[in-house]
């Protein structure tokens, strides 16, 4: 899927004084002005690897929240730590339960099921606990919206303190003591942790300690605030790499067990590593099972019973990884039998046996594919339709869910990600109604971006200038790795790799030679041919090999030297607006029009190069811009497919089909629709 590239202007006397000021390479201090640290203090700061945190008794209700603990602990009454079922909530339910636990608690924990309880406090829970004898409820990654919840428990006569770092409403619950950065009249100075770095705060504050905290609980804190996806600054970052320093040399049966059943060697541990490896580990059991299994892992202290433990969840990632497929699988064959799906504003789909804990990440990969703002739904037991959204750039999703609540039961969530819920027969009424918010809001709707951190020179290759780079992890949201720019790269040779799944471009940059690893790219996929001279977006890393270092460079994205971002997405979206039937001008009709000889010259490319594998993008840029735009190739291919000269298989690519007659290619829909 293209992208629009876009990178922030910083001035070259910016970037030489702070270079000369901070004594970093002229490339690192781009990275660092393109990121709002622009003086010597303020890169101080982000490279300092032991600023404090700061006092949690700067977050309201603290104090209160401390007392009331501190008592249940002094009387033993009985606790139970309330979580959630992801990785954020089950890291913090662990954090904060073995720390009661070590002050002696008579506590427990309890975790909601994904399937039969959904997300935070419920009454059945409340009363199941409270019949057990619990007397004190302490939230994690949940509660800010429990009103009704928390006076229930109230009647019961359990009180309930809240830790979370959700949005609150306009009302707070009437709970002991409600401890969550984001209430207006809390005076803590950063607002962005997770809610297992607010429950890593209450253990500071517990133990009025809270460099203590962060010392024994890091691993725990680093590993939920990574899968919360929360901005990697400030304290998140503090947090993190104390947490991946600790995990480098853990001693958890648990974690030491389900880093080994990952592959996982702990001395090149990232925050890359707890991300793609750790967190959908721990995310499967409450996707496809019960987060009590990762809990157990994590609370482990037998080896033998760990290594089993870690098993399951490795065996449950995979069968979480086996469904997305199962469902992209289906809704690629949906796609490739009704191409009209992709033409509206967004991506709505709904399927009746979708497994709900793993659509989620489903539209986010259909989102990555398609550039559309993707919601999907399955039936629940009940009937319903619950979903779950992903979005891009400014389409707002809780804006637009919320003006569509009639067709709702049920929703919430933020810009980019929502979920929701729907009777079966409100259906259509919802797709109507996005789309016409949607149309309302965008004529042209927003583009997925990738962002550059800075352009590559040859004199940049250095292993000095990118271990320098790689001093700005741990990379995370706000703080991604970095994607850099080589312009004008020509390419000398394109070698396949284990088995020709990935491909290495070999290209002349800067009057330099230099090698770019494609991974997931099939030979018979490469638009480009040798000699192509192409712009490259890349990240940079050390790679070691026999004591040797040396720079490895991983594309990230691809498009011809001179390739017209504008002209592509304009012409994208009045082909879009073309197949909605929405109103265009004349003369956008007259140019979307290809001519006999455009479609003879596409016609001729697809039969000489059959075995190539080719989208409509990668098609574009084999051509190039120049010999056809994209809306006009869009068109023309949509009269092949007409005529039955084209095929599009479920992958999206395409196939010349064997003409079984003369085809008259004026008198297809599409052709006589625009002339």
């Amino acid at each position: 899927m293209v992208k629009r590239w876009s990178m922030k202007t910083v001035r070259r006397e910016d970037v030489s004084a702070l270079a000369s000021e901070c004594g970093i390479s002229r490339l690192t201090a781009s990275v660092l002005l393109s990121r709002g640290y622009r003086t010597y203090e303020q890169a101080a700061r982000f490279f300092d690897r032991q600023s404090p945190l700061s006092s949690p008794f700067d977050m309201a209700d603290m104090e209160q929240a401390v007392d009331r603990i501190q008592t249940a602990l002094d009387t033993q009454e009985k606790i139970a730590v309330y979580g959630d079922y992801d990785c954020d909530g089950v890291t913090a339910s662990a954090l904060l339960f073995t720390y009661l636990q070590l002050m002696g608690a008579d506590v427990t924990v309890y975790i909601p099921e994904r399937t039969t309880e959904g997300y935070g406090l419920n009454r059945g829970a409340i009363k199941t606990l409270a019949d057990e004898g619990v007397t004190l409820i302490i939230t994690v990654d949940n509660g800010i919206s429990a009103v009704d919840e928390v006076d229930y428990a109230s009647s019961l006569g359990v009180d309930v303190v809240i830790t979370d770092h959700h949005q609150p409403g306009e009302l707070l619950p009437a709970a002991v003591a409600v401890v969550d950065p984001h209430r207006k009249d809390d005076m803590s100075t950063f607002k962005d942790l997770a809610g297992v770095g607010v429950a890593l705060k209450l253990v500071g504050a517990l133990d009025n300690d809270m460099e203590g905290a962060l010392e024994s609980f890091s691993h725990f804190a680093a590993i939920g605030t990574v899968g919360d996806v929360v901005p990697l600054v400030s304290e998140n970052r503090r947090i993190v790499m104390e947490g991946l320093s600790s995990l480098r040399y853990c001693e958890l049966p648990g974690l030491c067990a389900l880093m080994e059943q990952a592959g996982i060697v702990p001395q090149k541990l990232s925050s890359q590593t707890v991300a793609f490896s750790i967190v959908p580990r721990i995310n499967a059991a409450g996707r496809l099972g019960s987060a009590k299994l990762a809990l157990s892992l994590l609370l482990s202290e037998d080896a033998e019973e760990a290594q089993q433990l870690a098993a399951s969840l490795c065996d449950m990632n995979a069968k979480r990884q086996a469904e997305e497929q199962l469902i992209l699988s289906e809704i690629e064959a949906q796609i490739a039998e009704n191409q009209g799906l992709l033409r509206g504003r967004l991506l709505i789909l709904r399927g009746e046996h979708w497994n709900h804990g793993v659509i989620g990440i489903v539209a986010a990969r259909l989102l990555e594919k398609y550039g559309k703002p993707t919601l999907l739904m399955s039936m629940d037991e009940l009937g319903f339709l619950r979903g779950s959204a992903r979005s891009v750039g400014d389409f707002h999703l809780f804006k637009a869910l919320s003006a569509n609540c009639e067709t709702l039961t049920q929703y919430g969530g933020h810009r980019l990600a929502a979920g929701f819920s729907l009777k079966a027969e409100d259906f259509p009424a919802f797709c109507a109604g996005m789309e016409a918010y949607a149309k309302e809001q965008f004529d042209f709707m927003p583009q997925q971006e990738l962002l550059l951190a800075g352009e590559l020179t040859a004199a940049d290759l250095t292993v000095e200038t990118i271990f320098q780079i790689s001093q700005l992890e741990p990379f995370g949201a706000e703080n991604e790795t970095p994607v850099f720019l080589m312009k004008n790269a020509q390419i000398t040779a394109i070698t396949p790799l284990s088995g020709g799944k990935h491909q290495r471009l070999s290209v002349v940059f800067d009057k330099k030679e230099a090698s770019v690893l494609w991974f997931g790219m099939e030979a018979n996929a490469v638009p480009f041919a040798v000699g192509a001279y192409v712009d490259l977006a890349v990240t940079a890393e050390i790679n070691e090999y026999n004591g040797r270092q040396s720079v490895s460079l991983k594309l990230r994205d691809i498009r011809p030297a001179d390739f017209d971002e504008m002209r592509f997405f304009n012409a994208k979206g009045y082909y879009e607006k073309i197949k909605r039937g929405e109103p265009v001008s004349d003369g956008v009709r007259a140019r979307a029009l290809p001519t006999r000889e455009e479609i003879a010259v596409v016609y001729r490319f697809l039969r000489q190069n059959a075995s190539l594998s080719f989208d409509s993008e990668r098609l574009l840029f084999a051509l190039g811009q120049k010999t056809i735009n994209y809306c006009k190739l869009l068109v023309l291919l949509d009269i092949l497919k007409e005529a039955d000269l084209l095929s599009v298989t479920s992958g999206g690519t395409f196939a010349l089909c064997a003409p079984t007659k003369k085809a008259d290619l004026t008198q297809t829909p599409t052709y006589r629709r625009l002339s």
